[in-house]
């Protein structure tokens, strides 16, 4: 990042006091494009013509596309024996807002200083104190630039800074999900145990069964405790019981469904 600043504002430096000293002009045959704006037009004055009411400088002997204007009240000025004189087969500056009069493109001249020699303007240009004012200008649009590239760079530390501690929580919440996830066993098994058969729901344990017929019903007991009397009962881990007389019939049964 620091490399970057510093290959922009030499770059600046090379680059702002051409483009402070530099000014764009447009020829007068390109006028016609730049109708409503406000420029310098660049061109030979080939004819001037004068009437009590203006005066017209032409860059083309037809005076039909751009001319320089200048009205009567500017005659004190601009005399029209002085225009003719001192402008006719010059190349001359004319500088004002380009605007459409008779569907052509013309520029008002109310002072000298809208009306120059090209030759004059350029010396003036490259005069010292207008050298100094552009270099100038120029270093403080650089300072102006660094200051606006040295607070960006601030802008994109803090963002990068921001972006560090958030992939770092990233980073923390997912070791701790994985560390949960292997310190957790495997799931406790369900309450109750198996679930009776699927053929219990077509017949149920009844008083006067076999212990057979109890056994191919529910399944063999968990234990089973014999009684006085020759009689039997057999526990189941669900918490049934089945008691047999000593003809080995039910008898009793807890945690049947009986129908």
């Amino acid at each position: 990042m620091r490399t970057l600043v510093i290959k922009t504002a030499l770059a600046l430096v090379v680059a702002l006091p051409a483009l402070g000293a530099a000014e764009t002009t447009i020829a007068w045959d390109e006028a016609d494009k730049h109708v409503g704006e406000e420029a310098t037009v660049e061109g030979l004055v080939v004819g001037v013509h004068c009437s009590p009411l203006s005066c017209l400088l032409a860059f083309e002997p037809t005076y039909n596309r751009f001319t320089a204007v200048v009205e009567a009240r500017s005659f004190d000025t601009l005399p029209p024996a002085e225009l003719e004189r001192r402008y006719r087969g010059k190349r001359v500056l004319v500088h004002g807002t380009i605007r459409r009069n008779d569907g052509k493109p013309e520029i008002e001249v109310a002072s000298p200083e809208a009306l120059t020699l090209a030759g004059t303007r350029r010396r003036e240009e490259r005069g010292p104190d207008n050298a100094t004012r552009a270099q100038a200008e120029a270093t403080q649009r650089l300072a102006d630039v660094l200051t606006r590239i040295e607070d960006l760079t601030e802008r994109l530390a803090g963002v990068e800074e921001r972006m560090d501690a958030l992939l770092a929580q990233m980073e923390q919440r997912n070791a701790a999900l994985a560390a949960a996830e292997s310190n957790q066993g495997p799931p406790p098994p369900a309450a109750g145990g198996a679930p009776p058969p699927a053929y219990q729901a077509l017949r149920s344990v009844k008083r006067g069964m076999s212990t057979a017929d109890v056994q191919r019903l529910a399944g063999p007991p968990q234990y089973a405790q014999s009684n006085g009397g020759g009689w039997t009962t057999w526990y189941y881990d669900d918490g049934r019981t089945v008691s047999f007389d000593a003809r080995g019939r039910v008898q009793a049964l807890s945690g049947f469904a009986t129908r």
